[in-house]
């Protein structure tokens, strides 16, 4: 059996869910680093920055993201997955730390920049290379799994801000040394230890290439698998499937319903999670207020990765996708309207729950709704374009926030989690066929194609 159906059709072992384990180790500094700034906001020193400045400062995190989405991700394909990855969190740690050291507001916008590059670049590729370390009934937990990192990073965010910030007299800048210390030891562990692709070293064989797969395959355990005519990935697909474009007549419909509604619950989710400790701080007139609130938010957002996780063994993630957005339509409401009271802690958890589930469900459909080779790039490419919203809205927000009260900021933001939610819809109901008729695509079920001896993990 070839390298690439071992993958596929072998039980999952230590080896392979400790890849995946990486994957989501990665994902959590990537929710760690871009959202400090949300939680330093509110401690920021008075005329340190304006308010439109404090929207930039958000803004610029997204420029970056987007940039490392759509530039720097794809040269993953040339250049491989683990490089790129161990590359962008070294960049991140510097980041985190020069941003520890800024006396001015200059220097932690040119740090903000550099944090969302490479996160930009971690976000998509580790969940591509979960995808690709998955056996074929697995892959939408495996991305499940790394979707946890986000919010996992951004509550661990949230704790350090109620924690070192009151333990340091309300100083911000320990905030980033604290995560820079954090960024620097997953550096060190993915260097150490997280695996190239095996599906990148087939199909690309660069120099060594033979040995590396030797390596990994032994370390993974792929007792069957050998590398003579092993098969590039996505061969056994038609070749107009692996030739076409994600824009092609065949995938055009799904990758604008897939933008749209990324783009759409992005915007929503990250004007939610960022500017919530600044707004509610601003409502309530307390601090500690505003962070506890973000906290809830992020750890609703953990709680229902959990959950998502946990139904995908049974469900699609387009169905999936459209119900978590009708309960977000209707948490979001209610958020807005209890904002100044204790009702907006319940709606914040129940908000931040169903935002996050439509993100992770977003990102599982990509990757099962594209062949193999194109799930790189139309990964890249969803992230990389639904960075346009989350890069204006918070300068926007910066520059409206003494006009308009949170509140009405709140209910103009929930526009958003409709269209999201449309979209999710739309998508569900035009790619229904190709989620339960594709071989294997099913979570569970048996892949008709694989050996039976492999085949139902």
């Amino acid at each position: 059996m070839d390298v690439i159906k071992s993958l596929r059709y072998s039980p999952m072992n230590m080896g392979r869910w400790y890849a995946v384990f990486l994957c989501l180790l990665c994902n959590v500094i990537d929710g760690l680093d871009l959202l400090l700034a949300s939680y330093a906001l509110p401690h920021l020193p008075q005329g340190f920055a304006s308010a439109e400045e404090k929207g930039l400062l958000i803004s610029l995190g997204f420029m970056g993201m987007a940039f490392g989405s759509v530039v720097i991700g794809p040269m993953a394909d040339r250049f491989g997955r683990r490089r790129l990855i161990v590359a962008s969190l070294f960049v991140s740690t510097l980041a985190l730390a020069i941003t520890a050291m800024a006396s001015g507001v200059e220097l932690v916008l040119a740090a903000r920049l550099l944090t969302g590059i490479a996160v930009g670049t971690v976000t998509p590729l580790s969940f591509v290379l979960a995808d690709e370390y998955a056996s074929e009934s697995r892959r939408s937990v495996c991305v499940g799994i790394v979707a946890l990192g986000f919010p996992m990073g951004s509550t661990l965010g949230g704790l350090i801000g109620l924690i070192i910030i009151d333990s340091f007299g309300g100083a911000w800048q320990p905030l980033f040394g604290f995560g820079a210390l954090l960024s620097f030891l997953v550096f060190l562990i993915a260097l150490i230890s997280l695996p190239e692709s095996l599906t990148f070293l087939v199909s690309r064989q660069p120099k060594g290439a033979e040995r590396r797969i030797a390596r990994i395959v032994k370390r993974m355990r792929l007792t069957e698998a050998h590398q003579d005519g092993a098969e590039k990935p996505g061969a056994s697909q038609p070749a107009a499937e692996n030739t076409a474009g994600i824009l092609s007549p065949k995938y055009r419909t799904r990758t604008w319903l897939i933008w749209a509604g990324y783009a759409a619950s992005s915007t929503a989710f990250y004007f939610v999670t960022t500017w919530t400790p600044q707004l509610v701080s601003s409502a309530t007139g307390s601090t500690t207020t505003g962070t506890l609130v973000g906290t809830i938010l992020s750890v609703g957002g953990f709680v229902a990765t959990v959950l998502f996780t946990l139904i995908m063994l049974k469900a699609g993630p387009t169905r999936v996708c459209w119900t978590a957005g009708i309960i977000a339509i209707v948490a979001q409401f209610a958020f807005a309207l209890t904002l100044a009271n204790g009702g907006a802690v319940f709606a914040a958890a129940v908000l931040g729950m169903s935002l996050q589930t439509v993100q992770a469900a977003y990102v599982a459909s990509c990757t099962r709704l594209y062949p193999t080779l194109l799930r790189a790039k139309a990964e890249g490419l969803m992230m990389g374009f639904s960075r346009i919203g989350t890069i204006l809205v918070p300068l926007l927000v910066g520059v409206v926030l003494s006009v308009i009260s949170p509140q009405t900021m709140y209910l103009v933001a929930s526009v958003f989690v409709v269209v999201a939610t449309a979209a999710a819809f739309a998508l569900w109901t035009t790619t229904k066929t190709d989620l339960t008729g594709a071989a294997g695509s099913q979570p569970g079920s048996r892949t008709r194609n694989a050996p039976t001896s492999l085949a139902g993990r």
